[in-house]
């Protein structure tokens, strides 16, 4: 006893006994947790891996060809469209021009691919995001043009055929999350192992993961998610690029002038995101959760397998919109004129039988305008005088399947 505390000391020889093996069990854990982490480790890098692109072939200068084992030596500076890429030891055309490829003696199988349209995102341009444009593609060698490019992001992300020029990008997109309405899945398709979705790299990738899920009408994960980190994904070339602040005076800073980057693409079929025939009826939304360190020239879906609508942002307290059920409810049944509009705009349609109704929507997906359609019409005329200047979504829907446009407010 000291100090009126008394300590007590286990001599006890099962004290020792229990211990031993508390120490025994202790390692073992220890050991088995070591041995899970680095299977988890292998099979994560395996994952990826086993979905890079290996090789792909554009347009720059004619034709131009390059791949992770045989990279080449000639950088494009300019636009150039992907005209196809290797994945799990096959090569897949994108429809941009195949005539091309065959005069090149290249064998591939035939595929049309498309780029999302990335109308809108919730996130906001900071002084970190820049556009990335093929360092001759403003004309001047090692320096700015006289005009300088435009902020509107979205365009750098579809342009070219089919939308898909590896000469413009924008780096580091902000943190933010895009939806994408899905018209319909031909789900024959899945599980093909012919990849489904196609997605770019162009500058220096961070090592954090951007988020890629399919999603339900109330934005619920249908299947699972694929968090895609493209940092230990190879290169397949290098392109040199200048790499204009997009925000403030769109000046080409020192240290983003004449730059050379490297290329990667990563390539997945539905499977990987739990998509099959059990769940497929759900999926009415592809959502992408930006991590704001992003480098895209464009990300591309087969359009084989899928049919997109326009882009709607989904916040959680919106209005849901009844997604399209068959593939002729598509975006082409339905035409707006004039667009961009000011006092009103006449929306072309098919021949209204009942329950029909013109809803408008701003970006955050809120109901902003709303009509009902008069039966037997082909054609509605909607006052939007009372809207603000921006872009919206004009759909047009029965209550079950859905057409959908984009309409520019002046």
């Amino acid at each position: 006893m000291e100090d009126g505390i008394w300590l007590v000391k286990h001599n006890h020889p099962m004290s020792t006994i229990n211990t031993k093996r508390e120490k025994k069990i202790s390692l073992k854990i220890a050991s088995l947790t070591a041995v899970l982490m680095t299977q988890y480790i292998l099979l994560s890098t395996f994952s990826v891996n086993a979905q890079a692109v290996a090789e792909i072939i554009t347009d720059y200068n004619g034709y131009w060809k390059s791949a992770t084992t045989a990279m080449s030596t000639t950088r494009p500076d300019n636009d150039h469209n992907l005209l196809a890429f290797s994945f799990g030891g096959l090569r897949y055309s994108t429809g941009v021009n195949d005539a091309l490829l065959t005069a090149n003696g290249e064998s591939f199988a035939a595929g049309d691919f498309r780029a999302l349209q990335l109308s809108n995102f919730s996130g906001t341009l900071n002084s970190n995001t820049k556009i990335g444009l093929g360092a001759m593609k403003d004309g001047v060698f090692n320096g700015r043009g006289a005009t300088a490019p435009s902020r509107s992001i979205a365009q750098y992300l579809d342009d070219g055929g089919h939308g898909l020029n590896l000469g413009t990008g924008i780096a580091n997109l902000p943190v933010g999350t895009m939806n994408f309405s899905i018209g319909g899945i031909n789900d024959s398709l899945l599980g093909d192992n012919i990849p489904d979705m196609l997605i770019t790299q162009i500058a220096d990738p961070s090592g954090i993961y951007d988020r890629y899920e399919f999603t339900d009408i109330n934005g619920i994960r249908i299947g699972n998610y694929v968090d895609v980190n493209l940092n230990g994904i190879a290169a397949v070339g290098k392109w040199v690029a200048d790499f204009y602040e997009a925000t403030g005076a769109t000046i080409l800073a020192t240290g983003y002038t004449q730059t050379e980057r490297f290329l990667r693409l990563w390539a997945a079929d539905f499977s990987a995101f739990g998509i099959n025939a059990s769940n497929v009826a759900q999926v009415a939304y592809f959502r992408i959760t930006l991590n704001g360190n992003s480098d895209i020239a464009f990300v591309a879906y087969n359009t084989k397998t899928i049919t997109l609508n326009s882009t709607l942002s989904l916040p959680a307290a919106a209005p849901r919109v009844a997604r399209t059920t068959t593939p002729e409810a598509s975006t082409k049944s339905v035409k707006l004129f004039p667009n961009p509009a000011t006092a009103s705009v006449s929306i072309l349609h098919d021949v209204a039988r009942e329950n029909e109704q013109i809803r408008i929507y701003n970006m955050q997906g809120v109901l902003v305008s709303g009509s009902p359609v008069v039966k037997g019409s082909t054609q509605s005329r909607i006052n939007i005088s009372g809207l603000h200047p921006g872009t919206f979504q004009v759909v047009y829907t029965n209550g079950t399947d859905r057409s959908a446009q984009l309409l520019v407010v002046r």
